[in-house]
């Protein structure tokens, strides 16, 4: 399969390129329809077609009047997985994903699926680089086993830093609310720098300046980003599409510009946990929606911006990995 064509024309309100388009992209979209490692209510399988419902009305302008609609992205379709089959599934992202950062040097934007997910994409993503991981999340996720899996997704930040994918003291946990037995005990034990949902509730000036400090020495020491972003790090209010919504949680407001203080390069973004089939009256749709436009304007300002240098690493390739058919 060259391309999987799995949303209209009118989709990605213009941004998206024609599968026979021989321009360069700014961006890749890739969708990954798995909850094959999601434990309480399910449904996050169904978040990648979900968003490309609603990308039609997709914003081009961020919250700041920032235009993002110069950005050109090509949409690759989604990844076959299997539903009752975890490894199979993880080892088959992992192979894939080794593909894609071999190939393709420019941002890539995942759509989950649960977060199981993003461990072997990071694995692929750390091979050969200094990566820095940003942990959008309510929870942790660094349980040594959940439900009889290593590879669920409560385990996935844990596999990736015991396989050595990425170094415990280059990962930030923003948000974080809701831990289950011996994860504290882990982020303190190998040296995980986290900023909390509460720190944001107690004292938000104090908190984003945490955040921007261990940003910037995370920064001094790795060559590119990965950025995953748990749905439910919203608060529950925020997102009730979600299969395990937590209260006490940061607003969108705040979550948006956490993000527009994300450093750069970012090789790589994914949204996980969107259950759309639990959302009332658009709300959490709506919040990925935001969330896109808010990376793509990050995408804009680097690519597109006046002066803008270009990011090391990252320059446009015209033909994309092929994904494989199932």
């Amino acid at each position: 399969m060259d391309v999987a064509v799995t949303a209209g024309a009118h989709a990605w309100n213009g941004l998206a390129l024609p599968p026979d388009a021989q321009q360069e992209p700014d961006l890749l979209v890739i969708g990954v329809p798995f909850e094959g490692g999601a434990g309480g209510a399910g449904g996050a399988s169904l978040g990648p077609a979900r968003v490309r419902e609603l990308t039609p009305r997709l914003k081009t302008t961020d919250r700041h009047g920032r235009d993002a609609s110069a950005v050109r992205l090509r949409d690759l379709g989604d990844i076959p997985t299997w539903r009752f089959d975890l490894p199979r599934s993880i080892a088959h992202l992992a192979e894939v994903y080794q593909e894609v950062f071999r190939e393709v040097t420019v941002p890539v934007l995942t759509y989950g699926g649960d977060h199981s997910i993003t461990y072997p994409i990071v694995a692929a993503a750390g091979t050969g680089r200094r990566l820095g991981l940003v942990w959008f999340d309510a929870h942790p996720d660094v349980l040594d086993g959940y439900q009889g899996s290593g590879i669920s997704h409560g385990s996935p930040l844990r596999r990736i830093i015991e396989d050595g994918a990425v170094a415990p003291e280059n990962v930030l946990l923003v948000g974080t609310r809701a831990y289950d037995a011996g994860e504290t005990a882990f982020i303190e034990k190998h040296g995980i720098r986290e900023v909390r949902a509460a720190h944001f509730a107690d004292d938000p000036r104090a908190a984003r300046e945490s955040y921007r400090r261990h940003l910037a020495d995370i920064s001094e020491r790795v060559s590119h980003f990965y950025v995953t972003l748990d749905i439910d790090v919203l608060d529950a209010s925020c997102v009730p599409g979600t299969g395990t919504p937590v209260a006490g949680g940061i607003g969108t407001g705040e979550l948006l510009g956490l993000i527009e203080d994300l450093p750069e390069p970012v090789l790589a973004y994914d949204i996980v946990e969107f259950a759309p089939a639990h959302d009332v009256g658009g709300m959490t749709g709506h919040a990925v929606m935001a969330l896109t436009t808010a990376y793509l304007a990050r995408i804009a300002a680097r690519t597109h911006g006046p002066g803008a240098p270009p990011s090391p690493g990252h320059r446009p390739v015209a033909n994309p990995p092929r994904l494989p058919e199932e």
